[in-house]
């Protein structure tokens, strides 16, 4: 029997608070049942599956983000959009570090919705970009770039590889970052050859 009082909004919030505070590898639906005072078979009078509570928590770790980035960009254009996303981005990764890895984990998940809530991620960049004038395919790939970029400097960072070397890990984001603008600049060259 479902305890009374108990509503979906309420587990997919514990578990938000649960990963957000103890870590995503440590996460169960035995501890989120003990969390929220009932049995851990009894959760599956409140959700189908566990697939589905990852889901929503996927779903809100993509909105989030996204919320994140859309708010940096607003009302700015080209490298500026480009430098504010990616510190918004950074930001997000390493103030929200176990709903950062949320995401990461979602390709993983066998759901057809959550993959195509993906493109929520890819978005605020295509968004960002606009501003530049490139093909459809340029666009494709520079995203994929950026992304790599962005990622590739907090998961770097987090697992200590940044450490041997005297100089601010920041400011080798932000060198990288306009590397990358210098890119976006260059393929609109080239579009518009």
């Amino acid at each position: 029997m479902a305890r009374q009082g108990l509503t979906h909004a309420d587990i997919i919030g514990t578990a938000i608070e649960m990963i957000e505070s103890e870590g995503l590898h440590s996460f169960s639906l035995r501890e989120l049942a003990g969390r929220l005072h009932i049995k851990a078979a009894s959760l599956y009078n409140h959700i189908r599956s566990s697939d589905e509570l990852h889901t929503e928590i996927g779903y809100y770790a993509i909105s989030e983000l996204k919320k994140a980035q859309l708010a940096a960009i607003a009302g700015k254009e080209r490298s500026e959009a480009i430098e504010s996303l990616a510190d918004a981005y950074y930001r997000f990764g390493k103030e929200r570090p176990e709903i950062y890895k949320v995401i990461l984990s979602l390709p993983m998940v066998k759901n057809d919705a959550i993959h195509s809530a993906g493109f929520d991620i890819v978005e605020p960049i295509m968004t960002a970009m606009a501003g530049y004038h490139l093909t459809r395919e340029q666009m494709m790939h520079l995203q994929r770039v950026f992304r790599s970029i962005m990622h590739g400097f907090i998961s770097q960072e987090e697992a200590g590889c940044f450490r041997q070397f005297p100089v601010d890990v920041v400011d080798s984001y932000r060198m990288a970052v306009r590397g990358f603008i210098l890119l976006l600049e260059n393929s609109e060259k080239e579009a518009q050859a």
